[in-house]
């Protein structure tokens, strides 16, 4: 009796233990994928072999990131409206394949041109500021090599823990990085960092427009004392003023954070040579419209501008399908900000894996809809008619 005593304590000891360190994790509503969580551990980082899609690398981090720094890349503003109607909306829209072209699959293609350069796919790796919350010692370098090894596009941006010089050391010979910046109250500073992106050798340069001087109100982040950068842009939100800016670098300005037609239209009639649609990831002003609704706004009322121009978009890309509707409805290429610095917690084997995820879902998904190269992608492949009704 007594020995089968000590046996039952020992279990009794070794089941409170493995309960009292299980993960009880908040999905936040995310879609069931299969994921399990039962051998992780709270505050320790899972496996990379446990992760098989972007939502899966959310939640992994979540289970052993600080709640400051997951507050900061997860948060959206007030009550996240336009943070979940990013992910939302794909439902709404459905995809058309079409077998009537007699198009052999055999051989996909990804490659997309981006700015007279060629990159191995249509989606890069958008500005996120600390990016380095997921891995402190080598921050957006990971980013940087992880891109240059699939062939893929990276613009760090300018809230970044290595220097604009740092990041461009770590590219490799032929790789192509853009450069994210604000037009800061400061013009000295401002004239600074373009110069210090053209002497890095960056090609590009993402101007982000949307947050003039404030940031959204993101409750999330606040709470849990995430950084504030509010106070340190230009006021200036003019569209006038940031194609004056041109005059100031031999880069192309891309206009980064536009969210109406008007503007977009603006942006072609002011000589600029790209846009970039984007609601910040939620983060600014809520209800604020998405990607999809600001592009179905635009073929009605502004045709000309994805005629004429490179259009990039990002908010709420999650999967291979959401990157192929956002090509059919005409845009170049699509960004993809939280998801990436999220891979950057298992260092370049972790972005590498966020780009090979995706290609391996677009190139599917391309393969099904029963086309071969990303030009063929056009608006007959969807059907938005349940969003319509949503356009201004």
């Amino acid at each position: 009796m007594r020995s089968n005593y000590l046996i039952s304590s020992a279990f009794a000891a070794a089941l409170y233990t493995s309960l009292s360190a299980a993960v009880v994790l908040d999905t936040e509503g995310l879609p069931d994928s299969g994921l399990n969580t039962s051998s992780w551990v709270a505050g320790v980082k899972p496996p990379l072999t446990d992760i098989f899609n972007l939502h899966d690398m959310q939640l992994a981090v979540k289970n052993y990131l600080g709640e400051t720094q997951y507050a900061y890349i997860r948060t959206g503003s007030l009550d996240e409206l336009t943070y979940h109607a990013n992910l939302d909306i794909w439902k709404q829209i459905k995809l058309r394949p079409h077998q009537s072209h007699g198009r052999n699959v055999a051989n996909v293609s990804t490659e997309q041109t981006i700015l007279g350069t060629k990159f191995s796919v249509p989606f890069f790796i958008a500005p996120a500021g600390y990016s380095s919350f997921t891995d402190p010692e080598n921050g957006e370098l990971n980013l940087v090599r992880g891109a240059g090894n699939q062939g893929a596009l990276y613009a760090p941006s300018i809230l970044s823990s290595k220097s604009t010089a740092e990041m461009a050391a770590a590219r490799l010979s032929n790789q192509t990085l853009f450069r994210q910046i604000y037009p800061w109250a400061n013009r000295t500073r401002l004239i600074n960092d373009f110069a210090e992106a053209e002497a890095a050798g960056y090609k590009a340069i993402f101007l982000t427009l949307d947050n003039p001087t404030v940031q959204g109100v993101r409750t999330r982040a606040l709470r849990e004392g995430a950084p504030d950068s509010s106070g340190t842009y230009s006021t200036d939100r003019s569209l006038q003023t940031a194609a004056e800016l041109q005059k100031l670098t031999k880069l192309p300005i891309v206009p980064k954070g536009i969210i109406s037609w008007e503007d977009a239209k603006m942006c072609l009639d002011l000589g600029f040579k790209a846009v970039y649609i984007s609601n910040h990831g939620g983060r600014l002003i809520d209800t604020a419209p998405t990607a999809v609704e600001i592009l179905l706004d635009i073929h009605k009322n502004a045709p000309e501008v994805l005629a004429s121009m490179e259009v990039y978009a990002d908010g709420g890309v999650r999967h291979g399908t959401d990157i192929a509707k956002l090509l059919a409805l005409g845009v170049k290429a699509v960004g993809l900000g939280r998801s990436a610095v999220f891979s950057n917690a298992w260092g370049v084997e972790g972005v590498e894996k966020f780009f090979s995820l995706l290609k391996r879902e677009l190139t599917t998904t391309m393969m099904l809809l029963g086309v071969t190269e990303i030009s063929q992608l056009d608006r007959t492949y969807v059907n938005t008619k349940a969003v319509e009704n949503l356009m201004f």
